[in-house]
């Protein structure tokens, strides 16, 4: 068995997989599988933008105008993407410790409460990254000429996939009946 610090996010998510309803599992596959790739193509394209500005910088002594805001966009968009697969992973911080020590009951009802609200927090945040598109609509970021509409829009797709991925274990914690040890 591979320990539980090695599994990988496709391993773990397939492991939760086949804990949901059949229907489910086919678009969790695809919805793990996208953002994975996004996730992938992002951070190759943060890294590239990136060491051609250092390299531009140290090289030509020239900077390239657009890479630092670039950059930003970008990083933005990774970690707010990549918090739906860190969540899913585990790869969050937990309280491991406390659960420990508490019973398997009263651990699962913990468990599933932490659950509950953070996914209200999600929701709540889904509707206010949605409420700062309209003023972000008028607004340019100017080393790209974009709107920051586009920067803005992480926010309720990030927490969008961050609620779907605590659904899936929400779901996962109640068909296990409690927390793995």
């Amino acid at each position: 068995m591979i320990a539980e610090a090695e599994l990988t996010v496709a391993d773990k998510a397939g492991e939760q997989r086949q804990l949901l309803p059949k229907p489910w599992r086919g678009p969790d596959r695809v919805i793990v599988k996208a953002t994975e790739i996004a996730v992938f193509a992002i951070g190759g394209l943060f890294t590239i933008l990136v060491s051609l500005e250092v390299l531009s910088r140290y090289v030509f002594q020239s900077s390239i105008m657009f890479v630092n805001a670039g950059a930003k966009f970008l990083l933005v968009w990774f970690f707010v993407i990549g918090a739906g697969l860190a969540l899913r992973l585990g790869a969050h911080v937990g309280f491991e410790l406390l659960l420990g020590l508490m019973r398997p009951i009263r651990r699962r009802r913990v468990v599933l409460a932490a659950q509950g609200l953070a996914m209200l927090f999600f929701i709540e945040m889904i509707g206010a990254g949605l409420y700062s598109l309209g003023p972000a609509w008028g607004q340019s970021e100017p080393g790209l000429g974009i709107r920051l509409f586009w920067a803005f829009l992480s926010i309720p797709v990030g927490f969008t996939l961050l609620a779907y991925h605590m659904a899936v274990l929400i779901a996962v914690e109640i068909k296990r009946g409690g927390p793995r040890r």
